[in-house]
């Protein structure tokens, strides 16, 4: 350092009296989740749809809607209790994408605007695989990406994923706190959250924190505000979401619901969307599974303009299912369509010869 002032010139020092001064309420993007600034990492193993569940909570900042509503069969059970979906403050979102690419990224987004009818210009911005790529190891990149953020009042940074913005830096050493140290420059900075995505460690044994199970070097969970493990069983569509670091008041573990459509004959989302819900048990999750079925082949038939009768949907339903490997009774079947007919999510109505007929709403 060559000016022994520069301190003197540069920092801004406080006292007692800033302290002193009344601030507003602290502010969230989600309630209770992520507050403005702060700087957050979601983690967890490969598949677990932890950057499909951000994805999910992005697009309901943008918006400014509540984000993990209750699970249909939830909300229509009576049981209440801690389904209030998450409040969202409506904030321009970015995300920036080295992971997952611009094909996927573009079918993600579409689908989880289109579940919720939303307008497509609500202030969602996002890049994929960008260049020049982004080296939060290099303070000059921060200074750029702030300035992006500002011009665009962005207020909510998803990026995915911290082991491809690190540059030569080795994740499993001390220079991590470098990095961590420019993205909480970038959050202060612009009075943004951020939110990095990043792994799991592949496996732990013996007595550990949870929070051990963060990929790379302890700096990291030192950093941040907010930790958030997302894990999902036996791939099925039920995740949870626990934290591992908490800066503020203790949250609870959240359980959350994929649910989607594809495109007719096809492995590409349509629409998607993630509830709240519960632990289920395999009945339930079987059950969910005939449920979804029922409403793909109910979008197909619906496409062709036809409304089929009970026998025909339970038939193509069981079928479906056979064709991915599972297998239920017709009595089952019928149970589920049922059900969906009560909550109001498919439409029932009189055919010939006292048939029922089937369609979406």
């Amino acid at each position: 350092m060559n000016n022994d002032n520069t301190y003197a010139q540069l920092w801004k020092v406080y006292s007692l009296t800033d302290a002193a001064i009344p601030r507003n309420p602290l502010s969230y993007a989600i309630e209770g989740l992520f507050s403005l600034p702060s700087l957050n990492i979601v983690y967890g193993a490969p598949g677990s749809m932890k950057s499909l569940i951000l994805a999910d909570a992005a697009i309901c900042v943008a918006a400014g809607i509540p984000w993990l509503p209750p699970y249909l069969p939830l909300a229509s059970s009576g049981n209440n209790d801690n389904t209030t979906p998450f409040t969202t403050q409506q904030m321009p979102v970015l995300w920036v994408d080295f992971d997952n690419g611009t094909r996927r990224t573009h079918e993600r987004f579409d689908s989880l605007t289109k579940a919720r009818n939303l307008q497509t210009s609500i202030p969602l911005h996002y890049v994929s695989i960008p260049e020049p790529r982004l080296d939060a190891s290099n303070k000059s990149h921060i200074i750029s990406l702030s300035q992006l953020t500002l011009s665009l009042n962005i207020q909510f940074i998803v990026i995915d994923n911290l082991g491809l913005i690190v540059g030569d830096t080795d994740e499993n050493s001390a220079k991590m706190a470098q990095v961590l140290g420019n993205l909480r420059w970038l959050a202060e900075a612009t009075n943004a959250v951020i939110i990095i995505i990043h792994h799991q460690r592949k496996s732990a044994t013996g007595n550990f924190r949870i929070g051990e199970s963060l990929r790379g070097h302890s700096s990291i969970e030192a950093s941040l505000d907010l930790a958030l493990v997302v894990e999902r069983k036996d791939n099925s569509d039920t995740i949870t979401i626990t934290p591992t670091k908490e800066r503020g008041a203790p949250i609870l573990p959240i359980t959350a619901q994929f649910t989607f459509t594809h495109h007719p004959n096809t492995t590409e989302l349509a629409t998607s969307q993630f509830f709240f819900t519960t632990l289920q048990s395999q009945a339930e999750r079987d059950l969910d599974i005939i449920k979804e079925q029922i409403l793909t082949a109910l979008k197909t038939y619906g496409d062709n303009d036809i409304s089929p009768s009970q026998i025909e949907l339970r038939n193509t339903v069981k079928d479906n299912l056979a064709i991915i490997g599972i297998s239920h009774g017709i009595n089952k079947i019928r149970g589920a369509i049922n059900h969906l007919v009560y909550i109001n999510t498919i439409h029932e109505e009189n055919g010939l010869n006292k048939s029922k007929l089937y369609s979406l709403p």
